[in-house]
C-alpha cells in the first residue's frame, strides 16, 4: 500500500509540473544567474532534500508516524489534497503554488526509480490524469476503511482502548492518565525507565512488554488525542501562513516574515505566548519552509542584482533602495528605485462586464496569493477579454536604460497585452505587444535617451484563460526616476520667488526622502499657471526653481549630487487651465532624481 501511495503522490506532484516542464527547461536556459550559482541551486543538498521531504508533511516516511485523527489517516488527508491540487492544476490556477518547485523533476524520477516504481506505470499514470484520479479515490476509500477498522479495535503497540482507559487496577489510575502524567513529568520521548513508572502508577505491566517504538507510538498516540485544540484565531493565522510562506514575493518579504516566526517560536518557548500543540508545530514547520525560500531568494536577488550593475554601472541608487522581487516562473527583478518603483495611481479601467472592483490591485508592490480555484486568488485584476488598464506613475517615472525599463508582473497561462506609454496621458507609443509571466519591455527603440514617461496604458488582446484577460498583479519602472511634487502655494506668495518659512520645512521633509538615494542627478524644475505673458511666467518659474535648489543643496551637501535648474514657466500643463483649481494645480516646482 505504502508503494502505491508513494506512487500517486509523486505521479499527482509530476501532473502539476509536467505543463510547467517547457517553460522551466526555457528559464533555466535564460536564468539570471551565473554559471557557479545556477549549479548551487539545481543540486540540491542532503539538507535540502530532508527539508523538502519535511514540506510534504512526513507523508513518504509513515512507517510510524500515524496519528489518531479523529477524522482521517495523513496519508489519506495528503491524497485527498493532492486530488485538489490535480483539478486546480486543470483550471490553470497554479494552485500548488511554489510547493510545485521545491523538488526537481529529476530528483523525483530518482526517487521514484529507487523505490522500485517501473518507468512505465509512471508514464501511464501521467498521461492519464483521469485514470490517475479514480485510482488514487480508490485508494482513499480503502484506507480510511482500514484506518477506521483499526481505530475502532486497537491503539498501536496491540493495547486497546478498554486497556487505556480501565481504571480497573489497584492504583485506580488508567494507563492512558498515568502516560499523560509522565509525559508532563518528563516528555514525550519512551525511554525503558518511563515504561515502568507509566506500569507503576497505573497497576499494570503491559507498557514494559512493549519495544520502544510501539511504546512510542503509543505515547504519540495519547498525546494527541489529549492535545488541547487549535483556537479559531490560531486557524484562521495557520491558514494565512500556509498561503504566504509558499507565495512570498521578494528577499525583504521572506526576511520580515522570518523574523516573525523566529520571534513567535521563541516567545511560545519562554512561556510568553500561549499556544496550542499544533499550532506551534505549524509555526516551527513554517518557520523551515520559509527559510528555504529565503535562501532561495537571496541567491537570485543577487544575481539578479549584479546582472543589472553589469548593464547599468552608474544606475544605482544605494543598498537601501534597491531590491529585487519574484513573479512568475520565479523569475527574479531587480529594481533600483525598490517599492518607489511601482505605479501609484489608476487613471482609467474598461472591463467588458464592467468587473473593475478590483483594478486598485495593480498598484503597489506584487501581492498576489493563490489558491486551489481560481475564486481564491487575491491581489490581482483582470483585464477581461479586450478590456484596458491605464495607470500613473506619480512619485517616479519610467525611463530609458540599458536592457529591460518596464515590469508587468502577471499571472496565469501567456496572454498577448498591447502596451503603450506617454508622458501626459494625452499622446501615446506604441510599445508593441507583451506576454504572461514576468513581461519586460525594452522602451529603447521608441524613446530618446532622457525622456521621462508617467502613463502606462495596457490592452487585453482577447485570448481567453481560466480568468478571461490578461490578470496583472503589479506595474513597475525599472528605468526609474524619483519624482517629487511641491505646491507653489505652500512654497510662495503670490508672484514671488523667495520661499516661505513653511516652504523651507517642506524642502527639509522633502531633502529626508531624497537623503535616502545617496546620489543622481537632481533636476529641480518650475512652473506656472497661464496667467500672465508666457515670458515672465519663464522667469518666475526660473527663480523659483533657483530657490528650491539653492535651498535643497544646503540640506543634501553631498557631492554626489549633480544639480540642474529649469524654467518651464506655462508650457507643461499638469491639467487644463481652465479654471482656478486647476491653475492652482499646475503651480508647482517639481524635483526629479534620475541616476547617475
Amino acid at each position: 500500500m505504502k508503494k502505491t501511495i508513494f506512487l500517486l503522490s509523486f505521479s499527482f506532484m509530476l501532473c502539476s509540473c509536467a505543463g510547467k516542464a517547457g517553460d522551466k527547461a526555457k528559464s533555466e536556459a535564460d536564468s539570471d544567474l551565473p554559471k557557479n550559482s545556477r549549479d548551487s541551486e539545481t543540486e540540491l543538498s542532503s539538507d535540502d532534500i530532508k527539508e523538502s521531504l519535511e514540506l510534504l508533511g512526513g507523508f513518504l516516511n509513515q512507517e510510524n508516524k500515524e496519528t489518531d485523527d479523529e477524522n482521517t489517516s495523513p496519508e489519506t488527508a495528503a491524497l485527498e489534497k493532492l486530488i485538489k491540487i490535480s483539478e486546480a492544476s486543470s483550471n490553470q490556477t497554479d494552485g500548488l503554488g511554489s510547493f510545485g518547485d521545491m523538488l526537481p523533476t529529476e530528483v523525483i524520477l530518482d526517487m521514484l526509480e529507487a523505490s522500485g516504481v517501473s518507468r512505465e506505470e509512471i508514464e501511464k499514470l501521467i498521461n492519464n490524469p483521469d485514470s490517475l484520479k479514480i485510482l488514487a479515490q480508490e485508494a482513499i476509500k480503502n484506507r480510511k476503511e482500514a484506518w477506521q477498522a483499526k481505530k475502532d479495535n486497537t491503539f498501536k503497540g496491540k493495547i486497546s482502548k478498554e486497556q487505556l482507559a480501565s481504571k480497573n487496577s489497584s492504583t485506580g489510575v488508567s494507563l492512558e492518565e498515568a502516560i499523560l502524567l509522565v509525559q508532563a513529568e518528563s516528555g514525550p520521548e519512551a525511554t525503558m525507565a518511563k515504561l515502568k513508572k507509566i506500569d507503576s502508577l497505573a497497576g499494570t505491566n503491559v507498557m514494559e512488554q512493549l519495544d520502544l517504538n510501539e511504546a512510542g507510538n503509543l505515547m504519540n498516540d495519547v498525546a494527541r488525542k489529549n492535545e488541547t485544540p487549535a483556537s479559531a484565531d490560531e486557524q484562521q493565522k495557520m491558514e494565512a501562513l500556509r498561503k504566504l510562506s509558499g507565495q512570498l514575493h521578494s528577499d525583504k518579504e521572506a526576511s520580515e516574515l522570518l523574523t516573525q516566526l523566529e520571534k513567535t517560536e521563541k516567545a511560545i518557548a519562554l512561556g510568553k505566548l500561549k499556544a496550542s500543540p499544533q499550532y506551534q508545530k505549524t509555526i516551527e514547520h513554517q518557520r523551515k519552509t520559509v527559510k528555504i525560500f529565503k535562501n532561495d531568494f537571496e541567491r537570485k536577488a543577487k544575481a539578479a542584482k549584479k546582472k543589472f550593475k553589469q548593464l547599468n554601472p552608474d544606475l544605482y541608487f544605494g543598498e537601501e533602495v534597491g531590491q529585487t522581487y519574484v513573479g512568475h516562473m520565479r523569475k527574479a527583478v531587480y529594481l533600483p528605485l525598490g517599492k518607489l518603483s511601482f505605479a501609484d495611481r489608476v487613471v482609467k479601467a474598461y472591463h467588458p462586464q464592467l468587473m473593475t472592483q478590483q483594478k486598485n490591485n495593480v498598484l503597489g508592490e506584487p501581492d498576489v496569493i493563490k489558491g486551489f480555484d481560481v475564486e481564491d486568488i487575491t491581489g490581482i485584476h483582470s483585464l477581461g477579454l479586450g478590456g484596458n488598464l491605464t495607470i500613473q506613475f506619480t512619485d517616479n517615472a519610467l525611463t530609458n536604460v540599458n536592457g529591460p525599463d518596464l515590469y508587468i508582473f502577471e499571472i496565469g497561462q501567456i496572454e498577448p497585452t498591447n502596451l503603450e506609454i506617454s508622458k501626459d496621458g494625452k499622446t501615446w507609443i506604441k510599445v508593441g505587444k507583451i506576454d504572461g509571466g514576468v513581461s519586460e519591455v525594452d522602451i529603447a527603440p521608441f524613446v530618446k535617451q532622457g525622456e521621462l514617461f508617467y502613463y502606462v496604458r495596457l490592452t487585453d488582446l482577447k485570448m481567453d484563460s481560466g480568468l478571461p484577460g490578461a490578470d496583472v498583479d503589479a506595474i513597475a519602472a525599472i528605468g526609474a526616476a524619483l519624482r517629487l511634487n511641491l505646491d507653489s502655494k505652500v512654497l510662495f506668495e503670490t508672484g514671488k520667488s523667495e520661499l516661505k518659512p513653511e516652504g523651507i520645512a517642506a524642502l527639509k521633509e522633502l531633502a529626508e526622502g531624497i537623503s535616502v538615494l545617496k546620489n543622481g542627478n537632481v533636476i529641480v524644475e518650475g512652473h506656472t499657471d497661464d496667467v500672465g505673458s508666457a515670458e515672465s511666467n519663464q522667469r518666475l518659474s526660473l527663480a523659483r526653481a533657483k530657490s528650491v535648489s539653492g535651498e535643497l543643496r544646503k540640506l543634501l551637501p553631498s557631492s554626489n549630487f549633480q544639480w540642474r535648474e529649469k524654467g518651464l514657466g506655462e508650457s507643461k500643463p499638469l491639467v487644463e487651465n481652465k479654471n482656478d483649481e486647476n491653475r492652482a494645480k499646475n503651480r508647482r516646482v517639481e524635483v526629479l532624481v534620475l541616476p547617475n
